[in-house]
């Protein structure tokens, strides 16, 4: 069958317009300007903060227990109790003692009356000697009994002393005011000297125990003021100063323990309440820069710095550590270079961008000014050609 000749030509146009429909493709501009945000910098204050949550503590928690062994007869105070300096704790079974006691004094006794003998012996022999009746050398010796006998004599008051002595420490004394925290043994329990029985915590110095990061430690060392806050005290914040950092992380946490004395009145705190301390160190003068304008590039930090002709190029800089959403520059930036903040990652050397931040306005404005200007010269030439063009096809 024979096609008509119209609808052959027909096809023919539309396959040769779809053609050139596929062929046709949009051209991109690579100059067009990139829109950018960026800031001059400047050198500013910095301070490093450190926050951490801890607990009070007592500064000295003693670990009280008899100095003799023996056993609980009674215990006179309990858990959360507030005892005074002199005030009885604990008292043992005096039964133990008292035969001690008694056996000291006979020994005091029969070590008297030995020494008596021995001196009224020797002034016996003195009279003898000096009679001619006795020798020198059973004076020498009487002597040396005697002055035995004396060592028998102090010794035995030495054990009258420390009898009497373990019967005073049959009562466990507190020497300091604080609070109970703790009891380790109970009435009717037999207790070896030095044993803990109770255990008390002094009220006069109170202190925060916090536990400290490896990647912070710098920062805890050279922080000068703490400031530390108590949430059931209200949000008044106290001083406080750092009394000692433990050398030896925690096996655990791998944390470091830190001990800061609290300053000021602290007759509201309790032991055992939590707090936070925070921590300010000056830092000095130094360039800010907010973290999105870093990009890395072969694992060295970089920025983009804007030239005068809105052309960017990137340069290597040296940080010194972060603060919440920025970053310190230690180097490779001078004050008063323009770095891109926003849209660090999009770029390459030599590209041309467009500020949008205010800084940039004027610099806008006149890019913007210099690109109407040279439209408007364009579309005068245009007009110019079309002009000579009909001009030549009216001749």
């Amino acid at each position: 069958m024979r096609i008509p000749t119209p609808i052959v030509l027909l096809t023919a146009l539309l396959l040769t317009s779809a053609l050139t429909a596929c062929d046709r493709s949009t051209p991109v501009r690579e100059d067009r300007p990139r829109p950018v945000r960026s800031i001059v910098v400047e050198p500013a204050q910095t301070a490093s903060s450190l926050t951490l949550p801890g607990e009070v503590h007592p500064r000295i928690e003693t670990r009280y227990g008899f100095r003799v062994g023996g056993k609980i007869a009674e215990r006179m105070v309990s858990v959360g109790d507030r005892i005074s300096a002199g005030q009885v704790l604990a008292r043992l079974d005096p039964k133990d003692v008292e035969p001690a006691v008694a056996q000291a004094r006979a020994q005091v006794a029969a070590a008297q009356t030995e020494a008596k003998l021995a001196h009224i012996e020797l002034e016996r022999l003195k009279d003898l000697h000096r009679q001619n009746f006795v020798s020198l050398a059973q004076v020498d010796r009487q002597q040396a009994q005697t002055d035995a006998s004396d060592a028998r004599q102090r010794n035995a008051q030495a054990q009258l002393t420390q009898a009497r002595n373990a019967v005073a420490f049959q009562a466990l004394v507190a020497d300091a005011d604080g609070v109970v925290t703790a009891i380790d043994a109970e009435a009717g329990q037999v207790v070896a000297a030095g044993q803990s029985v109770v255990r008390a915590a002094r009220t006069a110095e109170k202190e925060l125990l916090v536990n400290v990061p490896e990647a912070d430690l710098p920062v805890a060392r050279e922080a000068k003021t703490w400031q530390v806050t108590i949430p059931a005290l209200g949000d008044e914040p106290l001083q406080a100063r750092m009394r000692e950092l433990s050398p030896v992380a925690d096996p655990a946490s791998r944390t470091y323990p830190m001990r800061m004395t609290l300053l000021g009145d602290t007759g509201a705190v309790a032991l055992g309440m939590c707090a936070t301390a925070r921590s300010l160190r000056e830092s000095g003068q130094t360039i800010v820069l907010p973290i999105s304008a870093l990009y890395s590039q072969d694992g060295e930090a970089r920025v983009w710095i804007v030239a005068d002709d809105l052309s960017v190029r990137s340069v290597p800089v040296r940080t010194g550590g972060f603060l919440d959403d920025a970053v310190r520059i230690t180097g490779g930036l001078e004050p008063g270079d323009r770095v891109v903040t926003a849209g660090a990652n999009l770029l390459v050397a030599g590209q041309k961008v467009r500020l949008l931040d205010g800084e940039g306005a004027a610099a806008s404005g006149e890019n913007a000014r210099a690109e109407v200007v040279t439209k408007e010269a364009a579309a005068a030439k245009e007009a110019t050609a079309g002009e000579r063009a009909t001009d030549g096809a009216a001749q």
